[in-house]
């Protein structure tokens, strides 16, 4: 090749280069502000750890966080926005084990829970307890599975929404009591908190942060829990299993974050690692247990892990109870 050429293809060597060793780097995370989409009404159980987490995780960051309540479907409104975002990590939900039964209730669902989703990190749960209104004649498991027994129709309860653990846990009891519960969706524990106390619905089967200062007031009652173990926040008031209910298995509640699919895995894992140190906060902790918070955390694997195991458990549960959708 003659001097020049090759001098010439050497000076573009030179040029092009950089410019291909900087498309090829990964872009820098964040690079934006986040949005951080609540798919339920403002007051909730996943609306207070948005913003107890988007506090700390902005100044974390470096990045405003803005949250923003998309209510609507059992969440589903919600969780589209961020199926359907860029997958960069910048839009976040904040979701619970709901979103793992919709796929046994809806065959239309908009997105696919495996593939539209990136886990990023299981935050906790909170108790879920059977609440009833005073007007109800019931202060325990054996006085309310008489009273509903006598109650032409059975009687209602309400939920946080379709397919949510407690929504589960009134078809399960119903099944293993042998009584008649008819469920009253809502679309979120909010408005479903307020309806019980103003005596609307009778019986809830609802998040326990939601209740305790009412039952506290006795403006309600709590029967039993769905889950495994009592908590420390209602010593006296037993499981379900402990009070006679033994054929089945305990309803427990979770709470996760989850990005974009395909958002790449350094943004995940940055993520992962900022949630996790917020959620070791002695301030952070302290705050979630006023709200009977039970903190867990873990790496976006042992989430998957979780979503898979609780996908295929409640597909069963809901076929089992035939749950439909509304």
């Amino acid at each position: 090749m003659p001097r020049k050429a090759c001098y010439l293809a050497g000076l573009v060597a030179l040029l092009v280069g950089p410019a291909v060793a900087q498309t090829s780097a990964p872009a820098p995370f964040p690079a934006k502000p986040l949005h951080f989409i609540v798919p339920f009404p403002p007051g909730g159980t996943l609306d207070v750890l948005a913003r107890t987490v988007s506090n700390e995780l902005g100044p974390a960051l470096g990045q405003t966080i803005v949250v923003e309540n998309r209510p609507g479907a059992s969440g589903v409104i919600g969780a589209e926005l961020v199926a359907r975002a860029p997958a960069d990590g910048h839009t976040l939900v904040i979701v619970s084990n709901t979103l793992v039964t919709l796929p046994a209730l809806r065959s239309d669902l908009p997105f696919d829970i495996f593939k539209d989703f990136a886990p990023v990190i299981e935050l906790g749960g909170t108790p879920t307890v059977i609440t009833v209104h005073p007007s109800f004649p019931a202060r325990d498991l054996k006085e309310f599975i008489a009273a509903v027994r006598k109650a032409p129709g059975g009687v209602s309860y309400n939920s946080p929404g379709i397919g949510s653990p407690p929504h589960i846990a009134g078809e399960l009891l119903a099944r293993a009591a042998g009584i008649a519960l008819v469920h009253v969706s809502y679309r979120g524990t909010q408005p479903a908190v307020s309806d019980l106390v103003a005596g609307h619905v009778p019986v809830m089967m609802a998040p326990l942060n939601a209740v305790l200062p009412f039952i506290a007031e006795k403006r309600l009652y709590a029967i039993a829990l769905t889950d495994a173990t009592r908590t420390k926040y209602l010593p006296d008031v037993p499981t379900l299993h402990e009070a006679g209910i033994t054929n089945m298995p305990a309803v427990t509640s979770w709470f996760a974050v989850l990005t974009t699919g395909g958002t790449p895995p350094p943004a995940v894992a940055r993520l992962n690692a900022e949630i996790a140190r917020i959620l070791r906060d002695r301030n952070v902790q302290d705050r979630l247990s006023s709200q009977t918070f039970e903190i867990k955390g873990g790496s976006p694997e042992e989430l998957a892990d979780l979503m898979a195991r609780d996908a295929a458990t409640n597909a069963k549960v809901v076929a089992e109870a035939k749950i439909r959708a509304e």
